[in-house]
């Protein structure tokens, strides 16, 4: 697990825990309502057990009073049961007047836990977002890495083929120059003038550029560079000859043409260079 999930699963059992605190607190004070209730109760109780009981107290005193006095005494009783219910419907609207206080600071608790709660729950889901949105970048940069790894590997295949390929060609192409040479030689010294030998000429030079045309496709060149700089990466100098006409280091003579794979050389060219006057 990795940190920030650790993190994480603290921020939920602290979230929980003051969930569980407010509703301790909520129920705290329900109960203290309660008991505050039946404490009023109680009391509202004993004082009407005390008005019966000075009642009773009255009427053995009335049975000893001459009427004068009973008189008396019966006023100030009825003073003191007036008294005595005026306080009792005080003390009945104090505790309803408390009740209803409680009832309120009751609703007003249990909105604001619930609005705590949403609160609570709405950054959760932030959090769980943001994670959420991380997690898909860090996958979106894994794959793209791995499709670029896997475009490297394809390219080094493609490259690797290629090169198996050519490698192949060439042992194919260099088998293949000895049975050119023949042909060109005998074209180079066919009698063209010579009537019976037309159709021959015609079936060498017609023979010799299929074969031209088949290893062009695979990717060799032939190099016949007459009238053409020297270049010793491609031409193979046998002889240097004075040449005013030509100038000087340039080829003037192709005794064989060289053969090239994909711009490697299989086989130089054997020329004559000129060497100015």
């Amino acid at each position: 697990m990795s940190e920030q999930e650790k993190q994480q699963d603290i921020n939920a059992e602290n979230v929980d825990e003051t969930v569980a605190q407010q509703t301790q607190n909520s129920e705290s004070q329900e109960v203290k309502a309660e008991e505050a209730a039946a404490a009023q109760a109680e009391n509202t109780e004993e004082q009407e057990a005390e008005a019966e009981k000075i009642e009773e107290e009255i009427a053995a005193m009335a049975a000893k009073l001459t009427p004068e006095e009973l008189r008396g005494e019966l006023l100030s009783a009825r003073l003191s049961i007036r008294q005595l219910q005026n306080e009792r419907k005080q003390l009945k609207s104090e505790f309803e007047r408390k009740q209803a206080a409680l009832q309120i600071e009751k609703a007003t608790v249990m909105a604001q836990y619930d609005e705590y709660k949403k609160n609570v729950s709405a950054e959760q889901e932030d959090k769980h977002k943001k994670l959420m949105e991380v997690t898909q970048k860090k996958l979106a940069e894994a794959i793209a890495a791995n499709e670029e790894e896997i475009s490297r590997i394809r390219t080094r295949c493609d490259n690797e083929i290629s090169k198996a390929k050519s490698f192949a060609l060439e042992g194919f192409v260099k088998d293949l120059i000895p049975s050119i040479e023949p042909l060109e030689k005998a074209l180079f010294y066919s009698d063209r003038n010579n009537p019976q030998q037309k159709d021959l000429i015609e079936g060498l030079e017609m023979t010799m550029e299929l074969i031209l045309k088949a290893i062009s496709k695979n990717g060799v060149e032939v190099i016949d560079p007459l009238n053409q700089l020297f270049d010793p990466n491609y031409h193979q100098a046998i002889q240097h000859i004075p040449n005013p006409a030509v100038p000087a280091n340039h080829v003037m003579g192709v005794i064989q043409k060289g053969y090239a794979l994909n711009g490697r050389l299989l086989k130089p060219a054997l020329v004559v260079v000129s060497s100015g006057n």
